[in-house]
């Protein structure tokens, strides 16, 4: 039995459309393999691919780096940054010294061992000192003055600081009761630094948060600074 149309010659329309696809399909194949041929003398060129931590979002200056705000990725070694963070567990903790954006490689250098390496403005030092008295409320977001009261004959109250930034605020000393001392971390410079220690080792220190905006004294206000004469 003979199919119907078997054996029939094409058109030459047909041919041509078929020999048309054909060398399409062949110069396809051709861009492609070529691509890949590239792509594969790049990656040689570039180098094999290394472990790199990245940012997994953007990070504020003075981030303390968590678990979440970094993730591992694979990057050619001739990419990498010098000092390049290679593990995750190398950067989890450190405070990051400026700005990083998501996806930039974190490197040692811009990473700081401590939230006070970055946090302490230049030329100034971290003091951390006990204080009697901390308003409640108080955070590191406030400035505040500080307050030294000394007991003796002639019992007075000075400002041993002014307008100094907070840092930390940790928790008081429980083992001497309601006396117990609460301990501040300042942003200070060196003589006002020397000044607090001075102080909290022969008197008693307070703190003041500071207004947002300082108002001009009333004519009537008298302030509670200088030498307090002794009742009597």
């Amino acid at each position: 039995m003979r199919l119907p149309g078997f054996g029939r010659t094409l058109p030459m329309s047909s041919k041509v459309l078929f020999g048309l696809a054909a060398v399409l399909a062949l110069v396809s194949f051709v861009a492609v393999r070529s691509e890949a041929a590239r792509a594969e003398e790049a990656q040689r060129a570039a180098g094999p691919g290394v472990d790199a931590v990245v940012a997994a979002r953007d990070l504020p200056a003075g981030t303390v780096i968590g678990p979440d705000d970094v993730r591992l990725a694979q990057l050619p070694a001739v990419y990498l940054p010098p000092h390049a963070v290679t593990s995750p567990a190398a950067a989890i903790g450190k405070v990051s010294g400026g700005v990083v954006l998501a996806g930039e490689v974190l490197v040692d250098t811009r990473l700081g061992a401590s939230r006070f390496a970055v946090a302490v403005e230049p030329g100034n030092v971290a003091v951390t000192v006990g204080f009697a008295s901390v308003p409640d409320g108080v955070t590191p977001a406030d400035r505040v003055d500080a307050y030294a009261t000394f007991v003796g004959a002639r019992p007075y109250t000075t400002l041993v600081g002014e307008d100094l930034r907070i840092l930390a605020i940790g928790a008081p000393d429980v083992s001497a009761g309601d006396t117990g001392a609460v301990p501040v971390t300042l942003d200070v410079d060196a003589e006002t630094a020397r000044q607090l220690l001075q102080a909290a080792a022969a008197g008693t220190l307070g703190l003041a948060p500071k207004a947002p905006d300082t108002a001009s004294p009333s004519p009537t206000a008298t302030p509670i600074l200088g030498p307090i004469a002794a009742p009597g």
